[in-house]
Parts: structure tokens; C-alpha cells; sequence
């Protein structure tokens, strides 16, 4: 009969082997490599100089404009510069949501600019200005223009930056919830606050009124997509004068 091999001989040799490693030699390498590293970071910090300054993300700020507000020579090390003053400047300016700086081996330094972005365009008269998610209007850029809503209702020339009453703050989750909707973005093309209705929105195809009221906008912007989806591209829009979306379980219809 033959007999079953064993692997006792093979385990006893790979106990042997593991006890016989020394790691020592290892770990030693592993720190002076770590601290020839550390030692080339501090020297580095010593002696390089800022050579090139370069700028990333911006498309409204003109880059003229943030070296203005830099003002960091070149030739000068990177440890004589306070970069939170730099970066203070630089967040001063209405489009600049955030602002970071890196500092790059051979000696560039970058600045990373985060733009803040129009969600709809206030319009008074002749008076007009975007406006981002958080209220703070930013003036129009020649030759940068955004395909936004146009909102009605709200002075332009007001002395703060920020947009901050209750109604405008309606206005302002309405517009986030139709930005996070790609068929109510493509579909909506003025916003109106009324003290009578809440929020009025104009169709792009037909200007038909779309009365959605006060709050519930992810909802009622749903229904409105189900609507569009199911009633307007087979029926289109010209014999309706306006589409009540303020009802929990229907929507209501006026046609001409």
C-alpha cells in the first residue's frame, strides 16, 4: 500500500528559514533612507528659489489679475513668503471660491484657483449680474457668457454682496434643485418670486408659466420632468397657458 506523503519536513524547514531571518539590516536601510530624504527636504527649503509662478483653474479671473494680487518676486525662497496672506488676497476676489499653493521641485510654484460658479443671471432693468449657490453676485465677463436662468424680481445694485432674504433664498434652493435636473435645466429659462404664487419659472419652448410655489422643489421639479416627458413632447406646448405643479398627487393645466 503506498503510504501518504507528509509535509512535516517542508513546515519545519519554513519555521527554520523564518527564524533564521534577521531584519535588522532592513529597518537600519529603511531609516537612513527616510533621513537622507528629510535632510534633502530641509536643505531644499533652504536654498531653492521661487523661479516660475504659474496659474490653474481660473477661467473668469483673468490671470493678470492674480499676479496682481500674488506680488511674489522671483529669485526670493519659498520660506520667506507668509502664503496664507497670499492666498487671502487671492479669495478676495468675487469669482475665487478657494485658493491653494504648491510648491513644485525645480521651483515653480502654482497657484490652484477654484472659480465660484453662476447658477442664474439677476436681471433689473438694464442692470444685471450672475449670482452663484451661495448668494454672491459676480459681475458679467465680455466673451464669458452662461447659459443660466434669468431671475426677475431682485434689485441688482444692493450694497452687500450677498442675496440673503428669505425669498431670494428661495429662489436659491429652486435653482440648485433645477441645476441638479439636466431636463429642467434644459427646460427652464426665467425664474420669478411672487408673494401670490412663490416661484413662477418661464419654459423655454411655448413661455408657458410654470407656477411651483413654496419649497418641495426636487419634487415638484420631478413632476414637472414627468409631465415634460410624457405630455409635452407628444402634445407640445402651444395651446397651454400654464402649468399649476403646486399639487402633491396632480398637476393642473390651463390651455387656451
Amino acid at each position: 500500500m503506498a503510504k501518504r506523503g507528509s509535509h512535516k519536513g517542508s513546515s519545519e524547514t519554513g519555521s527554520t528559514l523564518q527564524k533564521g531571518f534577521n531584519p535588522l539590516p532592513w529597518t537600519a536601510v529603511a531609516l537612513l533612507i527616510l533621513a537622507g530624504a528629510v535632510i534633502a527636504g530641509v536643505y531644499w527649503n533652504r536654498t531653492a528659489t521661487i523661479k516660475e509662478i504659474r496659474f490653474s483653474g481660473n477661467y473668469f479671473v483673468e490671470t493678470e489679475q492674480l499676479k496682481d494680487r500674488v506680488e511674489i518676486p522671483l529669485g526670493v525662497r519659498p520660506d520667506s513668503i507668509d502664503f496664507m496672506v497670499v492666498i487671502n488676497k487671492i479669495e478676495r476676489i468675487s469669482y475665487v471660491k478657494w485658493a491653494s499653493i504648491e510648491m513644485e521641485p525645480g521651483g515653480r510654484l502654482i497657484v490652484k484657483i477654484t472659480e465660484r460658479q453662476p447658477i442664474a443671471l439677476l436681471a433689473d432693468g438694464k442692470n444685471k449680474t450672475y449670482v452663484d449657490a451661495e448668494g454672491i453676485r459676480l459681475a458679467l465677463k465680455p466673451g464669458k457668457a452662461v447659459n443660466v436662468p434669468i431671475v426677475y424680481g431682485f434689485g441688482v445694485d444692493t450694497k452687500s454682496d450677498t442675496l440673503a432674504s428669505e425669498e431670494f433664498m428661495n429662489v436659491l434652493d429652486f435653482l440648485v434643485s433645477v441645476k441638479k435636473n439636466p431636463v429642467c435645466d434644459a427646460t427652464i429659462s426665467e425664474v420669478t418670486w411672487t408673494d401670490e404664487k412663490g416661484i413662477v419659472a418661464l419654459s423655454h419652448a411655448g413661455e408657458v408659466n410654470l407656477i411651483f410655489g413654496y419649497g418641495e422643489y426636487p419634487t415638484r421639479l420631478k413632476n414637472w420632468e414627468a409631465f415634460y416627458g410624457e405630455v409635452v413632447r407628444t402634445k407640445g406646448l402651444d395651446r397651454m397657458q400654464w402649468v399649476d405643479l403646486r399639487f402633491r398627487n396632480q398637476i393642473v393645466t390651463r390651455e387656451i
